[in-house]
């Protein structure tokens, strides 16, 4: 069980470990940090998911209305539209972890965007 201490220590972590990696970039070879801050990159993610199912921190209310898009529509295909409470919303998949090359996508991150007509 995390606090909210836990997820203060690993922002801070994060923003460090960010700079650092700044830093360190180069086009012409791979970051040496690129593992550290995955790793720190998950830890902020399984605290703050940790402290939101426990009712420590709030969802917010995009978090709230992808939940229920989710529900609503769990085999949605990448890019479609669907019409939930009179709003439009488009299914998106985001590549959230890549191979070392790059080239492709390991771990995929579903998102619901709002459609302003």
């Amino acid at each position: 069980m995390y606090t909210i201490e836990d997820l203060n220590n690993a922002n801070a972590e994060l923003e460090e470990v960010a700079k650092r990696w700044s830093a360190a970039y180069s086009v012409s070879r791979p970051n040496p940090l690129d593992a550290e801050a995955k790793v720190v990159a998950e830890r902020v993610r399984e605290i703050e998911e940790d402290l939101k199912r426990r009712g420590v921190l709030p969802y917010t209310d995009h978090e709230l209305i992808e939940e229920a898009l989710d529900a609503a529509f769990p085999h949605a295909q990448s890019r479609e539209v669907v019409l939930h409470n009179g709003k439009r919303y488009r299914r998106r998949f985001y590549p959230l972890e890549k191979s070392s090359t790059g080239k492709t996508v390991q771990t995929w991150r579903k998102a619901w965007e709002p459609l302003d007509d």
